[in-house]
C-alpha cells in the first residue's frame, strides 16, 4: 500500500511539472487569430496637417491622394507669413490647404492612422519547444505573414513612395517575416504580445 502511495505521488508530481507542449497546428491557430484580430494602421502624418497648396513634394501628392479616396478632408486658408526668399525675409500671403480626419472619425474618437489592412500568417517556419521563464512556458515561433483585407485606396501610384504600403501589397509573393511568442499559463496556451517573463 505504501509503495503504491509513492507510485502515485511521484506520478503527480511529474504531471504537475511535466514540460507542456504546443504543436504546429495549435500555435497556427493562435498566431492566426492573433494577427486578424490587430488592424494594421498606416500614420505617415500628425494630423490636422498644413501645407501649401503649390506644393509639390512627397507629403503633398499623399496627402493629395488620401483626400481623394476620402480618407482626409481639406480646407482652404489664407494667411500672412514671413518668408526668405533670396537671403531677404519678407512678408507673403501663403495659400494652404488644412488636412484633417473626416468629422465622423474625429467625433468617434478613433484611433489615428488609415486602416489598411490585417495581418494573415502565410507560415510558421519555426516553432521551438517550450521553455520556462519564470512561472510560465513559452514557445517561440518565427513566422511569415502577409496582408490580408487590403483596401483599394491602397493600389493606388501616388503611394508607390511609402516603403510600408508598397511592401503590403507584394507581401502574399514576398512575406514579412518575425519572431513571436506563446505563453502556457498552467492550463492553456495563448498568443503572447510582450516578451517572455516581462508581465
Amino acid at each position: 500500500m505504501k509503495a503504491l502511495f509513492i507510485t502515485t505521488l511521484l506520478l503527480f508530481c511529474g504531471a504537475v511539472s511535466a514540460q507542456p507542449v504546443i504543436g504546429e497546428n495549435a500555435a497556427a491557430a493562435l498566431v492566426s487569430r492573433a494577427l486578424q484580430a490587430e488592424p494594421l494602421l498606416w500614420l505617415p502624418f500628425p494630423m490636422p496637417y498644413e501645407i501649401e497648396r503649390s506644393s509639390k513634394d512627397k507629403d503633398a501628392g499623399l496627402l493629395d491622394a488620401l483626400f481623394r479616396h476620402g480618407l482626409l478632408q481639406r480646407d482652404k486658408q489664407m494667411k500672412m507669413a514671413e518668408v526668405e526668399e533670396d537671403g531677404r525675409r519678407k512678408r507673403k500671403v501663403l495659400a494652404t490647404w488644412i488636412y484633417d480626419y473626416p468629422l465622423a472619425h474625429r467625433e468617434q474618437g478613433t484611433q489615428e492612422g488609415f486602416y489598411y489592412g490585417t495581418g494573415k500568417l502565410k507560415q510558421i517556419v519555426e516553432l521551438s519547444s517550450a521553455y520556462l521563464v519564470g512561472d510560465y512556458y513559452y514557445a517561440e515561433a518565427y513566422i511569415q505573414w502577409y496582408v490580408d483585407d487590403l483596401q483599394d485606396w491602397v493600389k493606388d501610384p501616388a503611394f508607390r513612395t511609402a516603403r510600408t504600403l508598397r511592401r503590403s501589397l507584394e507581401s502574399f509573393d514576398k512575406p514579412f517575416e518575425k519572431r513571436v511568442y506563446l505563453q502556457y499559463d498552467g492550463d492553456s496556451w495563448g498568443f503572447w504580445s510582450g516578451q517572455p517573463g516581462l508581465l
